[in-house]
């Protein structure tokens, strides 16, 4: 590296005491762009390689804690507002790996950076060259990019006594609409009531100043909304991320001050009247909304709420109180962010892995929570599906446990109820709701769920079930789908019909060959056994059932999204995976 351009070597490696990490100190020099007042010729810096995270050295780049250390904050870069408290460097690591890193991680993508560690260091430095070129051209972000915001970890962190109630994530709930509703919103500032699960703060609600009008109400699902909410928040909505040093997060109460000042608005009197009507003594957050757009120079699209601990717990009166938080953001007291915010709204948290709009936003009628059911019912719900309600009137039993979902404190339960329980705390927008009762009993919840359904899924392979489609109530072009299993969970028998033209009768005659097929080879089968009078058990393996509930999914957007014209009948057969000798050598 020594011979590297615009690279120097400022001595030899040197050992972080305490830790399992080195430090390697060069001098970067600017070649051919022009110097500025944040980007020096000559800047220095400290190469770390931590070992205990990585046995070939994890490498990062941080600036100089020396008076050619870079002191501004950029783009792609942390939190630069001061001494990092375990190395002998600043706090503002650059980001130097490649784009693709994190699927190279999980073998998505090819990796760039070398493993070895020499030649980790020095790609690593020649990465830090290039942002600083960069950073003097102002290039880092450039329109067309993802937008990405600050960091809000500017250090502090609670002691262990101060963590037991400390929140340390702040949930929000936001996208297009909401944004359009608050742009219309005559409100920059109120109360909240707020949920709190695990350390994570929920926004159930924003109120106004006075804390008697609603002024945004999250669409949070049934286990959110059942979370007992408390009024002991604030808020603030401001028109830009709030940054100073170019784009680093004020990490002192009166930066914060000016940083809102800057964008003509007063923190303290957007805060004051909604100050005097909180009643609350516990410890006080403040949210303070941001509008940020999908990508670099584009307009903003939603908003995004940073949390930040405005005062401590305190007997304090509501007069004394409001003096308090004044003092306290015209002082140079730290700025306690919670580092973490989440958007929970389906568009963010779902963004891994979706099914399709049209399904997402089914209502869905799922008959019978046994193994199939239950995964099937698990597929739709974290892939987005928010309204579903799950009919079955039987008890787990421990004989289910091989293969359903549920867990030994669910014996005895009914599995409709406490499928949907759970489902409900898998996605922070779902409203799955479990009946207890057979799908031909006249219960008037059932009727209800059958005049909203969209979607209605039969899957119980009952015959009984199957002669009751469509139930009465169904609307004509909802599509009925019946969904069974063979022996072994060997095949996928899937059938639909719009409940116009359902009939039991025409499922049979397609059925009828599978069936043959699956008695006889019943009659080879040394079956499981019950207890008492000998009955079968029907054996299939979990994996096989989980893959095809997977299979069940495909095939029922496929018949929602009307790619297909209705009747529709599919067997699926699983296939035993066929493993190949590898011969080594052989990309050689």
């Amino acid at each position: 590296m020594s011979g590297m351009r615009g690279i120097e070597l400022l001595g030899d490696w040197e050992p972080i005491p305490s830790s399992n990490a080195w430090i390697l100190r060069i001098r970067l020099e600017m070649l051919g762009t022009k110097p500025t007042k944040d980007v020096y010729r000559f800047t220095e810096w400290g190469i770390i390689v931590d070992f205990s995270v990585d046995p070939w050295g994890k490498v990062q780049v941080h600036p100089s804690n020396g008076q050619e250390g870079v002191t501004a904050t950029f783009e792609h870069q942390q939190y630069n507002g001061g001494v990092h408290p375990l190395w002998p460097v600043r706090n503002g690591h650059i980001c130097s790996l490649s784009e693709t890193h994190g699927f190279a991680a999980s073998r998505n993508a090819m990796e760039t950076e070398p493993t070895s560690t020499v030649h980790r260091v020095v790609w690593h430095a020649a990465r830090a060259l290039e942002w600083l070129q960069c950073a003097a051209t102002d290039t880092l972000a450039v329109a067309g990019d993802h937008f990405e915001l600050p960091d809000f970890d500017t250090g502090f962190r609670y002691t262990a006594t101060e963590s037991k109630n400390k929140v340390f994530t702040l949930a929000y709930y936001e996208d297009e609409v909401s944004f359009s509703h608050w742009k219309q919103s005559p409100f920059y500032a109120g109360t909240a009531a707020v949920s709190y699960l695990n350390h994570v703060a929920i926004v159930q609600e924003f109120k106004d100043h006075r804390g008697d009008k609603t002024v945004y109400e999250p669409s949070w699902g049934t286990a959110i909304d059942q979370l007992p909410s408390h009024q002991d928040a604030l808020w603030v909505r401001l028109d830009e991320v709030p940054v100073i040093n170019r784009w680093q997060v004020p990490a002192t109460m009166k930066e914060l001050t000016d940083a809102v000042a800057s964008q003509g608005k007063s923190l303290i009197d957007l805060l004051r009247p909604s100050l005097a009507k909180l009643r609350t003594h516990n410890e006080l957050l403040l949210f303070v909304g941001m509008p940020i757009p999908s990508k670099v120079k584009e307009e903003p699209y939603r908003y995004h709420w940073q949390a930040l601990v405005l005062s401590p717990k305190t007997n304090a009166s509501a007069k004394a109180r409001i003096s308090l938080v004044e003092n306290t953001l015209r002082s140079s007291s730290p700025v306690r962010w919670v580092s973490r915010a989440e958007n929970w709204h389906p568009n963010d948290l779902q963004s891994r892995g979706r099914i399709s709009l049209p399904l997402r936003k089914a209502n869905v009628l799922l008959i019978g929570a046994g193994a199939l059911g239950a995964h099937l019912a698990e597929q739709l719900v974290r892939m987005g599906v928010t309204d579903m309600t799950i009919v079955d009137p039987d008890l787990l039993e421990a004989g289910n446990l091989v293969r359903h979902p549920l867990n030994l404190p669910q014996l005895n339960r009914n599995k409709a109820i406490s499928v949907a329980y759970g489902l409900n705390h898998a996605n922070p927008s779902a409203s799955v709701v479990g009946l207890a009762v057979s799908a031909t009993s006249k219960d008037k919840a059932l009727e209800e769920a059958v005049n909203a359904a969209t979607l209605v899924i039969d899957a119980t392979a009952s015959d009984t079930v199957l002669r009751e489609l469509p139930f009465l109530g169904i609307a004509g072009q909802v599509p009925i789908i019946s969904l069974s299993l063979g022996l072994h969970a060997q095949r996928l028998f899937f059938y639909s019909d719009s409940a116009s033209s359902f009939d039991a009768d025409a499922f049979h005659e397609w059925f009828e060959p599978f069936r043959v097929e699956e008695h006889l080879a019943a009659l080879k089968e040394d079956m499981p056994r019950g207890v008492g009078c000998w009955h079968p058990l029907t054996p299939a393996r979990l994996n096989r059932i989980t893959g095809l509930a997977g299979i069940a999914v495909e095939l029922i957007e496929q018949v929602y999204e009307r790619q297909v014209s209705l009747p529709v009948g599919h067997c699926h057969s699983w296939q035993v995976p066929k493993l190949e000798r590898v011969i080594r050598g052989s990309l050689a």
